[in-house]
């Protein structure tokens, strides 16, 4: 009989979105589930590990928070992301789901394909793609909170290999999205919190 394949939910959206709390939400309510988390960020930027470590989550403890310092994750996967992942499963006690948040910069496609390689496909397989969207930021036509901060990723990351246009990154994020969150929500108006998730819709049904 063949092992049952780890479950993996690739978390996307750019820097403030709110993947973060996505995280920390999930793995709050994860109950007894053994998780590991793999967090894409950059040198200095790196923030999101700490903030998760300090968590106190039973299900996922310090040692299976693994933080991908070497780039952005889509240009790294082969060097960096799934010998990490490889060490990740050949524990004495592989993690039951394993939670992937991905760098604002990143482009979903190039590592949902990893998990097609052979020495992964076996083991994983990708159950869900999520892509967080910041309202306020989206409905301004911004897709980033903070563009500053965005521009600074792109600057800090020596291996980034696609230059691409943060409208191109958004809409790559969307089209591999199988569920969208709306983050923010609380901060819009009725009328424009509607508004924005019709044009949302709209969207994703166009890719």
């Amino acid at each position: 009989m063949a092992a049952q394949k780890i479950p993996v939910t690739v978390i996307t959206g750019f820097l403030g979105a709110g993947k973060t709390s996505l995280i920390r939400h999930l793995i709050t309510h994860a109950g007894n589930k053994r998780l590991a988390l793999l967090i894409n960020e950059f040198g200095e930027l790196g923030v999101d590990g700490e903030i998760l470590k300090a968590c106190g989550g039973e299900a996922c403890t310090e040692d299976d928070i693994i933080e991908l310092t070497n780039g952005c994750i889509c240009c790294t996967v082969a060097d960096d992301f799934l010998p990490t992942l490889n060490n990740l499963l050949d524990r004495d006690e592989p993690p039951e789901h394993i939670l992937i948040e991905t760098s604002g910069l990143a482009l979903p496609k190039p590592l949902v394909k990893a998990f097609q390689w052979p020495e992964v496909r076996s083991r994983t397989t990708v159950d869900s793609v999520i892509s967080v969207v910041d309202g306020p930021a989206f409905q301004a036509g911004l897709f980033a909170d903070n563009p500053v901060a965005v521009q600074a990723q792109r600057d800090a990351d020596d291996m980034l290999d696609h230059d691409s246009p943060l409208a191109e990154v958004f809409e790559d994020q969307l089209a591999c999205a199988d569920m969208v969150i709306l983050s923010k929500a609380d901060l819009m108006e009725p009328a424009l919190l509607e508004q924005t998730k019709e044009q949302l819709q709209a969207d994703s049904a166009d890719r």
